[in-house]
């Protein structure tokens, strides 16, 4: 920790241990992990908790207690006050053998952290207390590191690799949750493609649109034709419908995004009263809740998509109306 505490780019040190047990309480078990955690990081801020459920989280050190996992909770049906019971899969030695190590300890506070897989498996517990459950006397076996810069793991990991060397194995939350970002970044690919898909229904629906307006106006472009209209400024006025319709559409597709966006949470739990279904499971989708962030970038290049495609819708029927022969048209007017 020494030799990285004057970089800028990191923000937080924190020297843990990690076991694996099983936490059982009146019949029930499961699997999980227990965290020590020094006493000054027993805090909603410094763990990184979307949500205190029950109970304080502060209290852990001073109670010698115990920060579980919302899903976790649940399967145990327990929580803040309640006492469950830490099984450790390492044996230890007694005058009748071999035996498992297990202690009861008193649950302090219920966390919901905001993933699904270290809401149903994470325990928090004092460093100190789990240094003396697990035998670890002062030892600690990881430090969490943050950046300032989440996205930067892929530049700042191998430097913080060359730093410790051979003393340290460095692992990313990129590496760590390989099969999450692998279904987020495909799912953003797809729901542009789909996105795509539907914005080109709807500019094949104003080229449509177009065609039959030429139709229908035939005789007026005639007239204005013989009135000395040009062809490109009959072009020029289909154009100007066309990406009329189609701006009109993006504006009014846009503001209604926003209005769900901002509202998405009370959307998710009317649909899920008023039909019984469960819109998001976070067993499937790794997060335990539905957020949503706008990307500039993102709405920009759709919008952008848009645009180009309503122009583009705009140019056969624009070709159509300017070739009309307005003495074929008016010969039987």
């Amino acid at each position: 920790m020494d030799d990285l505490k004057d970089r800028d780019d990191i923000v937080k040190m924190m020297p843990f241990s990690e076991n694996q047990v099983m936490v059982t309480n009146e019949g029930d078990a499961w699997g999980a992990i227990v965290r020590g955690l020094p006493d000054e990081y027993f805090t909603a801020d410094k763990l990184g908790i979307a949500e205190v459920k029950a109970g304080v989280v502060e209290a852990a050190p001073q109670e010698v207690g115990l920060v579980l996992g919302y899903q976790l909770a649940n399967r145990l049906r327990v929580t803040a006050g309640d006492r469950v019971t830490i099984v450790s899969p390492k044996s230890v030695a007694t005058p009748f053998g071999s035996t498992l190590r297990y202690l009861s300890y008193p649950v302090v506070a219920v966390v919901e952290i905001g993933v699904y897989q270290f809401d149903e498996s994470f325990i928090g517990m004092p460093l100190e207390e789990a240094q003396r459950f697990f035998r670890l006397e002062d030892s600690v076996a990881n430090i969490e590191i943050m950046l300032r810069d989440a996205d930067a793991v892929d530049t700042v990991g191998p430097e913080i690799g060359a730093v410790v060397g051979e003393r340290a194995y460095v692992r990313t939350w990129r590496s760590l949750n390989q099969s999450l970002v692998g279904a987020l970044q495909t799912e953003r690919v797809m729901m542009f493609l789909i996105v795509g898909l539907i914005i080109l229904v709807a500019v094949f629906n104003i080229s449509s649109s177009l065609f039959m307006l030429v139709k229908d106006k035939s005789p007026d472009i005639a007239i204005l034709r013989t009135i000395g209209a040009t062809q490109a400024s009959i072009k020029r006025i289909f154009v100007t419908i066309g990406l009329f319709v189609g701006s009109a559409g993006i504006v009014s597709g846009s503001l209604l995004s926003w209005l769900i966006i901002a509202n998405i949470d009370a959307i998710k739990t009317f649909i899920e009263k008023a039909f019984g279904l469960q819109v998001w499971d976070p067993a499937v989708r790794f997060i335990t809740s539905l957020r949503a962030e706008v990307n500039i970038v993102e709405a920009g290049l759709t919008v952008g998509l848009a645009l180009i495609l309503s122009f583009a819708a705009t140019i056969i029927p624009a070709r159509r109306a300017a070739k009309i022969d307005p003495v074929e048209v008016l010969r039987y007017e």
